[in-house]
């Protein structure tokens, strides 16, 4: 029996997944990050853990490497040649012969879209848009931070309501709703106060950038402005990536509808609807004889890498093989093998 591995690392978790060549589950297993820039050790750790990761996994399975006919790497923090050029040699190293790397942006096009073509866009603990047009062409936008002007993330925009606050005790910014529950949450009555207490909290891990932006969804839906015009701002801002994408690998000649996947823990769990309606009108003002189907990512990217991996071996039936594997990984959290 021969087997392919998919792999989806991030900077919070990372998931592996070990298929046979007919699309059956054998094994899933967790991860810590690995991503290198949120490692202390860099590049290094980053081979070490991977390294670890895989092993474990076959060593389960009672497999080698000889077992692996293909391997799909969607890794977060590979967004330069550079960075994609190091982490090549470390997958060479660990002893893979046959794989495909890209960012982990690019996982969420074929767990979204059966044809594995199409624009995905992340809004999780990062922001990246992605794609891959029919002719195979890809494209990455975003994922470097303010040098790409990204604008969406959980961090980023709980650092985005944060500044609300601020702005309004103290730059005659326009009232929110945020600047109450925030107060409360730090326990602070006078304004005066207010930055030496979230600095503190900041520094001891006990408040998080990422935690604020509940504060900011919730806001947005009791009407606030200012959370509205920050959640708007973002969905722009994708709007503007996607659009720039489909004309970059010429989407909009093709004829053809237009999948666009949403994924990441903003999109999927926010629970203001603003940013994806801001998406979808933008797009659709800005292409209106285009048809979009939109996906909001539910089941794990690493089942993307899976059915990439599979396609690679030039499978027939893909859209059989799509459903099989996402299927199955789609219940991925009652799934106990955790790796350690």
């Amino acid at each position: 029996m021969e087997y392919v591995i998919g792999v989806d690392t991030g900077a919070s978790k990372s998931h592996l997944a070990l298929f046979n060549t007919e699309g059956d589950l054998i094994d899933f297993r967790r991860w810590g990050p690995l991503n290198h820039e949120a490692l202390p050790g860099s590049f290094d750790q980053f081979h070490e853990e991977l390294e670890r990761f895989v092993q474990k996994t076959l060593a389960k399975n009672n497999l080698t490497f000889d077992n692996i006919t293909s391997a799909v790497f969607g890794i977060a923090g590979v967004d330069t040649k550079t960075q994609h050029g190091i982490v090549t040699d470390i997958i060479k190293e660990i002893g893979f012969k046959n794989f495909t790397l890209a960012n982990d942006a690019f996982l969420g096009i074929p767990a979204g879209s059966p044809s594995g073509r199409g624009i995905c866009a992340i809004n999780g603990s990062g922001s990246t848009i992605a794609g891959i047009n029919n002719d195979g062409k890809t494209l990455q936008i975003g994922g470097v931070g303010f040098i790409s002007a990204d604008f969406g993330g959980g961090g980023m925009l709980g650092e985005m309501a944060v500044s609300a606050v601020y702005s309004e005790l103290f730059r005659r910014g326009g009232r929110t709703s945020m600047t109450r529950a925030l107060m409360e949450n730090l326990g602070v009555k006078d304004k005066h106060d207010f930055v030496d207490k979230i600095s503190a909290k900041f520094d001891d891990g006990s408040l998080t950038a990422g935690e604020c932006n509940k504060m900011l969804f919730k806001a947005a839906l009791e009407d606030d402005k200012i959370a509205a015009s920050i959640l708007r701002n973002c969905g722009k801002s994708y709007a503007d990536g996607i659009s720039a994408m489909i004309d970059e690998l010429d989407f909009a000649s093709r004829g053809s509808d237009i999948h666009i996947v949403l994924a990441g823990s903003v999109f999927v769990k926010g629970e203001s609807p603003l940013i994806i309606n801001t998406i979808k009108e933008n797009l659709k003002n800005e292409f209106p004889n285009e048809i979009f189907k939109y996906v909001i990512l539910k089941v794990p990217p690493v089942a993307g890498a899976v059915f990439w991996a599979l396609c690679n071996l030039g499978i027939n039936d893909k859209k059989r093989f799509y459903d099989k594997v996402l299927a199955q990984l789609g219940s991925v959290a009652q799934l106990s093998s955790v790796a350690s």
